[in-house]
């Protein structure tokens, strides 16, 4: 009985010093757990629908254009050069480049006694050079078709060299010479003949002029004619046209296939 009354004191002191034991004390207020509370998922964001890029057309490279043309073209004069020439031509034509090449026909036509000329365009000029075309000649009488080359700028009245080849009284004739007005000075050839050429009405006959410096060498239909040449230096350089003239009735000279390879 002691005992308890010993062990209720103590506890009742203890109670006294320390004041409410959680857990122990009935007026200990409790904490509130927090209400759960519903938060909205969030909105799907629509993804942007794709949209597709156009692809890039090219921008034509007309520059790069023009010099694949231009090498190409080149390329084709060289090969002609080869077969027509040769390297037993001992001309050194491959360290020449193209100077002018014919884009359309050129066409003389005559009617009664005449001459005349056909300007080339662009109006290159040169000294040295390989001046090729295919000449179709048609007529009802004696006509002359050709090329003037180291012209004056006048073409029709400059001092120039001119190169002509002849349906004459039947026979296949040709010269290189020196005019000035329309009017003959000179000849570094005189009129020469060859079989090489081609007399039938509307037939067409290519030339190869070579000059360089005082020497002429001239090809008919690929046969070479000779050297040729004129020492006295008339004319150094200049301008190239080409030329038809006819004694009577009417004549046409036309030229295709035409170039002038620079050997400058």
């Amino acid at each position: 009985m002691k005992r308890f009354s010993y062990i209720a004191l103590i506890v009742s002191i203890l109670l006294m010093g320390c004041g409410a034991i959680p857990g122990l004390n009935p007026t200990a207020t409790s904490t509130t757990v927090p209400t759960n509370t519903n938060t909205p998922e969030p909105t799907l964001t629509p993804t942007p629908t794709p949209t597709s890029t156009p692809t890039p057309t090219s921008t034509p490279d007309v520059t790069a254009t023009q010099a694949a043309r231009s090498t190409q073209a080149a390329n084709d004069v060289l090969t002609e050069l080869d077969d027509a020439l040769g390297e037993e031509s001992g001309i050194d034509y491959r360290v020449g480049h193209l100077l002018w090449q014919q884009a359309d026909e050129a066409r003389i036509h005559l009617a009664g006694p005449d001459y005349d000329y056909a300007e080339i365009d662009d109006g290159p000029t040169a000294a040295n050079f390989i001046f090729k075309s295919d000449v179709t000649w048609e007529a009802s009488g004696l006509i002359s078709c050709g090329a003037v080359f180291r012209s004056e700028p006048n073409i029709k009245q400059g001092k120039q060299y001119l190169f002509s080849f002849l349906r004459f009284s039947g026979l296949p004739a040709w010269r290189i010479e020196v005019d000035e007005f329309g009017q003959f000075l000179n000849s570094p050839t005189d009129i020469r003949f060859s079989d090489a050429l081609d007399l039938d009405n509307g037939a067409t006959n290519q030339f190869i002029l070579v000059a360089q410096d005082n020497e002429f060498t001239l090809y008919l239909n690929r046969v070479r004619e000779g050297r040729y040449f004129d020492y006295s230096s008339q004319r150094t350089e200049g301008a190239f046209a080409f030329f038809a003239s006819q004694t009577s009735g009417d004549g046409t000279c036309w030229f295709e296939n035409s170039w002038v390879w620079s050997l400058d």
